[in-house]
């Protein structure tokens, strides 16, 4: 299932009551970061923005940490709903266009946090691996190819770390070269960890090198 289908059935489960309010919390905490950053933001703050009261801003997250959570969990489904292809499956080819979007969005964090925001990196950066996790479990598990001896969350698990721990290293400035040499180099090593009978899509791309599924 791609990203854009899990958004949208996620969509039409909620009230659009619900959802505009939820959406009217999202923009005020947006305006405020935008004004004066993360660090030292409040429920009321927020709320006030929002013109609702604190017992509806907690009716929808429990404070505005998970506030937080959620609008990185949003900001990061966006970048990977501007990457990945539909439908999204696991193969060599949405590999590589997630291990970019990683690498996008952890080196925008450097030009959008200011230092006193620097704090709430750790969380973000802990967001977007749960995120990768997340979709990564869910191309496994959806994948026809039958691999009983491949447990989907340790591989999903294995694999989002991998494709994090590529990100944060390009958006440290610690590789030189290129993004695209870069996530070429990341994607070899990562595919070449795998089984190639794990593949539900061959890898069809030139530029990476080392091993390949359906190439075999």
């Amino acid at each position: 299932m791609s990203v854009k289908e899990q958004s949208g059935r996620s969509r039409e489960r909620v009230d659009p009551r619900i959802r505009r309010t939820r959406e009217l919390i999202v923009r005020s905490l947006n305006e405020l970061v935008a004004e004066k950053g993360h660090a030292g933001l409040t429920v009321s703050e927020i709320a006030g923005r929002a013109t609702i009261n604190r017992v509806t801003f907690y009716a929808h997250f429990a404070d505005q940490y998970e506030l937080f959570d959620h609008v990185v969990s949003e900001a990061f489904r966006e970048e990977l709903r501007r990457k990945l292809p539909s439908p999204s499956v696991f193969g060599g080819e949405n590999l590589e266009a997630l291990i970019r979007a990683a690498c996008d969005y952890l080196a925008g964090l450097n030009t959008a946090c200011s230092r006193t925001d620097r704090q709430f990196r750790p969380l973000i950066e802990a967001r977007v691996q749960g995120e990768l996790y997340e979709l990564l479990l869910g191309w496994i598990q959806a994948s026809p190819v039958d691999s009983p001896s491949t447990n989907p969350e340790i591989t999903a698990s294995v694999v989002s770390w991998a494709i994090f721990g590529a990100g944060l290293r390009w958006s440290r400035g610690e590789q030189s070269g290129t993004v695209e040499a870069f996530v070429d180099e990341a994607l070899s090593a990562i595919i070449g960890s795998l089984k190639p009978e794990m593949f539900s899509a061959p890898y069809h791309s030139g530029r990476a090198k080392g091993a390949r599924p359906g190439n075999h």
